[in-house]
């Protein structure tokens, strides 16, 4: 490359910049001052690199910056570093492109987390308490531990020194993982990072293996005739969400949200919207007379509402900007209040024994796998999954019904109800076999 001639000086380059007039005026070595119509001065590096397959150079321009924000003494300064990294065999056009694609897509933490949730954890793709407990993670271990990062620069070792000053419970750190894997997993999708820094990380390597999980309990019927005479010493509203939790074997969140126009009790069903489901699909429950008399209790306990179960402190209220529904432990606090006063004299429980307690009996009173799964809104598989598509199921009502009498019988102190048939259910497993065709 040809020496530098320096054939500009200030006193032009302020002359030019006055007279407001296009020019292009070379200052030697491929230096080149420029002057737009609109009055924009700017130092552009002309150059050649390397050859072409048909012998001809590769012509490239480089923008160095604008006049006077960069001087001319500046500018033969840059321009000087740019031709030994040309005659090294760099590209300077190319390196400033790679620099400026990698400053769009370096985002923060934050930002990733705020993209994520704006896009991709949003109802109706995951559900509402999904969401809650996603968004929880990030702002009370993700964020304060790595929002100001830029994405790009986390490796595994951050995500482990994470978990480890985080210091919740296997269960919770598990959830966390997941969280910030699926947060990584949307940086990939967005080309932001070549690979999730949370793939190969193993929870049991940093805590040890996984607790046992806890065996559910069935309550049986000798304590459920303890539990329900006295069942109204944790509120009469709580009582009435327990006998129907109990009866409908719903989930316990699914019974928090409930709107009373879901409910249809000249019809006997409540329908739970996809909204309130975890498997995002609404079902119709069937409710025996007796339930059917709870929810008018609650209904009529439950003011101007559109909720079953309003929400009863004024501070979840204002949060949720208004009529809203119990929190989704305000159930279970109440029993584990009356557990601490040793008020309750049998096994503690926790919300998914209700479910169990209620499969244990329903197959106890003859009722079919099938249907106690169906029971308990469990999805079925194979054919099954594929062919019952009916919302109102007799099977399910007549099951609900005996389930209901036997709950009525052990509050009341009457003898058990007789069950009714061995089997409620007619339908048939079918096997799959190569070749079948569904």
């Amino acid at each position: 490359m040809a020496k530098s001639t320096n054939k500009l000086n200030d006193i032009q380059l302020r002359n030019w910049v006055a007279q407001r007039k296009p020019v292009a005026r070379s200052d030697g070595d491929g230096l080149t001052f420029t002057l737009s119509s609109s009055g924009t001065a700017t130092w552009v590096l002309r150059y050649r690199l390397g050859t072409r397959h048909n012998g001809q150079a590769v012509r490239r321009e480089l923008t160095i910056g604008n006049y006077p924000d960069i001087s001319l003494r500046d500018a033969r300064t840059l321009a000087a570093k740019h031709r030994a990294a040309i005659d090294a065999g760099d590209d300077p056009v190319i390196a400033k492109q790679i620099e400026k694609t990698r400053f769009r897509l370096d985002w923060t933490i934050r930002e990733l987390v705020q993209d994520y949730q704006d896009k991709v954890l949003v109802e109706p793709h995951y559900a509402a308490t999904t969401i809650e407990y996603r968004k929880a993670d990030y702002e009370q271990v993700v964020l304060p531990h790595l929002g100001s990062r830029p994405a790009s620069t986390v490796t595994a070792i951050d995500i482990v020194e994470m978990l480890v000053a985080a210091n919740r419970t296997w269960t919770i750190s598990k959830r966390i993982l997941t969280s910030t894997s699926m947060v990584f997993d949307h940086a990939c999708g967005q080309i932001l990072i070549p690979a999730n820094p949370c793939t190969g990380i193993r929870l049991s390597a940093i805590m040890g293996p996984r607790p046992q999980v806890r065996q559910r309990v069935m309550l049986q019927e000798d304590e459920l005739r303890i539990l329900l005479p006295d069942i109204d010493i944790i509120g009469i509203e709580n009582a009435l969400a327990f006998r129907i939790l109990l009866a409908t074997c719903v989930r316990g969140i699914e019974l928090a949200r409930a709107k009373k126009e879901h409910l249809f009790l000249d019809r006997r069903v409540w329908w739970i919207p996809d909204e309130s489901v975890k498997t995002r699909k609404g079902f119709l429950v069937p409710i025996a007379p007796t339930v059917a008399s709870w929810f008018q209790m609650l209904i009529n306990l439950s003011g101007e509402s559109i909720y079953l179960l309003p929400a009863r402190q004024e501070r979840r209220r204002r949060n949720q900007q208004g009529d809203t529904h119990v929190g989704a432990t305000t159930l279970w606090a109440a029993f584990r209040r009356a557990f601490d006063r040793q008020d309750i004299p049998i096994r503690q429980f926790t919300p998914h024994d209700t479910r169990s307690t209620a499969k244990g009996h329903l197959r106890n009173m003859g009722v079919s796998r099938e249907i106690s799964e169906i029971a308990l809104n469990h999805t079925l598989k194979g054919m099954e999954a594929i062919y019952d598509v009916r919302e109102e199921i007799p099977e399910r009502r007549q099951a609900l019904a005996m389930w209901a009498e036997f709950l009525v019988a052990c509050e009341t102190g009457a003898p058990s109800p007789q069950a009714s048939a061995p089997t409620i259910s007619n339908i048939i497993q079918l096997k799959k076999t190569a070749g079948t065709r569904v």
